[in-house]
């Protein structure tokens, strides 16, 4: 009974507490204490005012073990803190209501003296739902033999140093489920910074320690329930053949296949890459990739955003959560990391493929105010040099660049202000030879002149703001983007002279809004509603010609259209163990006003401590590139039409069963099922036809189309992660599925996609090294097994005149297979931590045994007119070596 009543005057007082006003700070104390311990006399500024203490759990017993004796009235706190802690051996700051405590430190030492080099980790913790300050939650270091913590301060701020290497952290607050980190790397060159989250339990328990499962990873995306991975930027330094690259490595995954290690596509459980949705600080941006081979190109060679500039993000594979609109296959949904706030750090990286320079630190230390700025320039030039990467005889070199901003603009009352910007240009090509036979030298050979242009850039004002009542807050975007592309094709015919084949370029100049209210009832209910409006600005032209019909000009137009999204969305936990996600999306495309309505569900039932089952539902839609809608077809009497203009919206239903059961600590195995059923897909409107949108992952539309096809895609997945602990990690995953689409004929085939199962398999291991045991030698390997990629088999007739031509069966339409397709990538990594700087020496190698893996099988009719098949082959060996400096 008096723990009741203790209990209910606790939350009478923190009630109370909560409505004092900002100002009350200035306002006076009262203490009459004698010989009282430190901890007492703080705890009494405290329940009198809105100050709060913040210090390092270390401190504790040195609190409790002082003693002072205070008199005073109505006094303001900023005259009482001195006399507290004078003589005490502790030192105090004051930043905003919070004073901050740390003991007074030993003189410094000569390095020699102290070989053990210290780092300072700094952090936020937050409500996961509400996004609200936790004050006073307790951040305690698990693997270091002294105690070392520290208390959040009123912003849920801590700070506290720990050795480099390796930190396991645990955060707890009263009423949450506690959370254990991963092992969090802590080097000298950087200040390690933590957004950690917390769950409140749905129900008061008070005495009863509530454990979030530390064998699964959590969803950065509280609404998600199905098919989540989240990943970190550390986990793009350490996955084998990652290139610090996003969108390789999420091809690690169960269901995902990159379609090659020259390409970061992302092939999602039988879904072409164009169905994959980018969002970065919570609006969409175009993709995000250079070298990009023309519209709708959902992959390229590199990502523009380097992984250095992310902070942790989510991957969607499946059933997404209601916020998420025009995707159909995947999501990834990015978020820029903020700068130091407290001083300024550099990064410098010389590699094979290029250099790259990162600078970061405050704009205003008192207003916690940061900036990060990323650049990065490159040339493969020099891989094919080395003969690594064999780019012709007279290829142009492939060149980029691309830099990553943030800048972070807290305030006191008007909420958290961020300006965000990416941007990059990529271009290549191939230049002509001379021609010499006398005659044409057709397209594919070193006479063709081709020069391939493409640019992306996005930038963006992220407005957060979280109400007073710590339970609501808004989060609104704007954003400005552009895409563009340009390719051109020349062939030199007689005389040396350069005739234009085909001409293509397109440019997207968008503007972006989106907002969005999340507010949470209790711990067990929480809503979330939003609204996202895309102005789109185009110009789009492509021309071909055709040395019999001559010049063909099949898209030429500019203007602008729109589109708009809102959805709804509840979380509801029926139970402690059953969590209820359910929501609707809507869609509408102002260009021919197509529209969707999109359910979607989720739910979790943990059937025990350590397991659970998952379902999720949701129908999706996705507006195809407007290229296609805008096509223009010419009649046999020159008249122009646009059969593609009334086109709808692609749509899909998901349906994903799973089970997850972690039967250890870092020990996760995770079983899906999932069912895929697309409709109303754009196909050839012929009834002879095999073509399928589905099979396409990019190019401008050159024929009509209709909303007749259909594909299915089905599968099974499971994987075993041991997460990173203990100096290791271990994941493997097995897929197997069935991708199938039915075109304009009716008839069902196998996709280009289905390659019926893959095996995946990541591994890798940290060595402490070094006097201290303060270095690091990573090993780390990546293992990737499946079916070979589909391709139909060609025949070869001849016509009257006895000319041979080339047919293709529809019983034959993806129904050939090439060989399975291996890869093993190797990485090897050793880092350097000194006083104030540390350096990395890395070597990555993709493709470590040098095989020749088909991606596309194509036939041709060669001199003699005898038929042959000839193989795209992915690349060989690939050596990336790095040398990195942080300071």
């Amino acid at each position: 009974m008096e723990k009741k009543r203790l209990l209910l005057a606790c939350v009478v007082l923190s009630l109370l507490m909560s409505f004092t006003p900002a100002h009350a700070q200035s306002g006076g104390i009262t203490l009459k204490l004698k010989n009282a311990p430190l901890s007492t006399v703080m705890d009494s500024i405290q329940q009198q005012s809105a100050w709060r203490f913040s210090y390092d759990l270390a401190l504790t017993p040195l609190l409790k073990q002082t003693t002072i004796s205070v008199n005073v009235t109505n006094e303001p706190v900023e005259k009482v803190v001195p006399l507290l802690f004078e003589k005490t051996g502790i030192n105090y700051r004051i930043t905003d209501n919070t004073i901050l405590l740390s003991k007074n430190n030993p003189p410094k030492q000569d390095v020699t003296d102290q070989p053990v080099l210290f780092q300072t980790i700094k952090g936020k913790v937050v409500d996961k739902e509400s996004q609200a300050p936790l004050p006073n939650a307790s951040i305690t270091v698990l693997n270091q033999p002294e105690v070392r913590g520290a208390i959040t301060d009123n912003n849920g701020r801590f700070s506290l140093k720990v050795p480099v290497g390796r930190q396991v952290l645990q955060c707890s607050f009263l009423g949450y489920q506690k959370y254990t980190t991963a092992d969090v790397l802590v080097i000298s060159g950087k200040e390690t910074f933590l957004t950690i989250e917390l769950q409140e339990a749905a129900e008061n328990m008070q005495t009863v320690t509530i454990h979030a499962n530390e064998g699964a990873p959590r969803a950065l995306n509280s609404m998600a329930t199905v098919s989540t991975h989240t990943l970190s930027a550390e986990d793009a330094a350490r996955f084998a053949g990652g290139y610090n690259d996003p969108a390789r490595m999420v091809t690690a995954f169960a269901g995902v296949t990159s379609g090659g290690s020259g390409r970061n596509n992302m092939i999602v459980r039988g879904n072409s890459p164009k169905g994959i949705l980018w969002k970065l600080e919570g609006i969409e941006i175009p993709s995000p990739n250079h070298f990009s081979q023309g519209q709708g190109d959902g992959g390229g060679i590199f990502s523009i955003i380097e992984a250095d500039a992310l902070s942790n993000f989510d991957f969607f594979t499946s059933a997404f959560p209601a916020e998420y609109g025009n995707a159909l296959s995947g999501i990834l949904d990015l978020n820029l990391r903020k700068g130091n706030t407290d001083k300024m750090e550099y990064g410098l990286q010389l590699g094979m493929i290029g250099t790259q320079a990162s600078i970061e630190g405050p704009l205003s230390k008192h207003k916690k105010s940061s900036f990060l700025f990323n650049y990065r320039y490159g040339n493969l030039q020099f891989l094919d040099k080395l003969n690594l990467v064999s780019l012709g005889e007279n290829s142009k070199p492939p060149v980029f660049q691309d830099f990553n901003l943030h800048v972070h603009l807290p305030t006191q009352k008007a909420g958290d202000l961020s300006v965000f910007a990416i941007g990059g240009i990529s271009k290549t090509g191939r230049s002509p030879g001379r021609n010499t036979s006398g005659g044409s030298m057709g397209i594919g050979n070193e006479s063709n002149d081709e020069t391939e242009n493409h640019q992306m850039g996005v930038v963006g004002i992220k407005h957060m703001q979280t109400f007073a009542n710590k339970k609501t807050y808004l989060r609104s975007v704007v954003s400005a983007s552009w895409l563009s592309d340009r390719y051109e094709n020349t062939v030199l015919e007689q005389d040396n002279q350069h005739i234009l084949t085909d001409s293509s370029r397109f440019s997207y100049p968008t503007v972006r809004f989106s907002t969005m209210l999340n507010h949470k009832f209790s711990a067990g209910s929480v809503i979330r509603a939003g609204v996202n409006y895309n102005h789109f600005f185009y110009s789009i032209y492509g021309k071909r010609n055709n040395r019999n019909t001559g010049p063909d000009i099949y898209a030429d137009q500019s203007g602008n259209t729109s589109s708009a999204e809102g959805f709804l969305q509840w979380k509801y936990r029926l139970a402690k163990n059953l969590e209820i996600n359910t929501g609707l999306h809507a869609t509408l495309f102002f260009l021919n006003n197509s529209n969707a309505i999109e359910p979607r569900f989720g739910a979790k039932w943990r059937t025990g401590r350590n397991a659970a089952i998952s379902y999720g539902f949701g129908m999706h839609s996705r507006i195809e590139p407007i290229s296609l809608y805008l096509y223009k077809m010419t009649g046999a009497d020159g008249s122009i039409t646009q059969p593609n203009l009334d086109l709808g919206l692609t749509k899909a239903v998901h349906h994903v069963l799973g089970y997850e059961w972690a039967p250890a600590k870092n020990l996760r195995f995770k079983l899906e099922a999932y069912y895929q059923y697309l409709y109303d897909v754009p196909v050839k409107d012929d009834s002879t036809s095999t073509f399928s949108i589905l099979n396409t992952m990019r190019g401008i539309a050159d024929s009509a189309y209709a909303n007749k096809g259909k594909g299915y895609n089905k599968g099974i997945e499971l994987t075993m992660d041991r997460s990173f602990s203990d100096n290791y990690y271990l994941i493997f995953s097995g897929t197997v599925f069935d991708s199938k689409y039915v075109p304009g004929n009716g008839k069902k085939y196998n996709t280009y996609f289905n390659t019926g199962w893959q095996v995946n398999g990541l591994a890798g291991k940290d060595f402490k090294v070094g006097r201290s045991k303060q270095n690091l030698l990573s090993l780390n390997a990546k293992a990737v097994v499946h079916g070979g990629f589909r391709y139909s088999q060609a025949q070869m007739a001849t016509n009257s005149s006895g000319m041979p031509y080339l047919y293709y069966l529809p019983e034959d339409t993806y129904a050939g297979q090439t060989d399975k397709f291996m890869q093993l990538d190797a990485g090897i990594k050793f880092r350097k931590n000194n006083r104030h700087y540390s350096w990395i020496l890395s070597l990555d190698v993709q493709n470590l045994t040098n095989r020749e893996n088909v991606l596309q099988r194509d036939f041709y009719i060669v001199n003699g007119g005898a038929m042959r098949a000839e193989d795209e082959t992915d690349l060989g060996i690939i050596p990336i070596l790095n040398l990195k400096v942080e300071f």
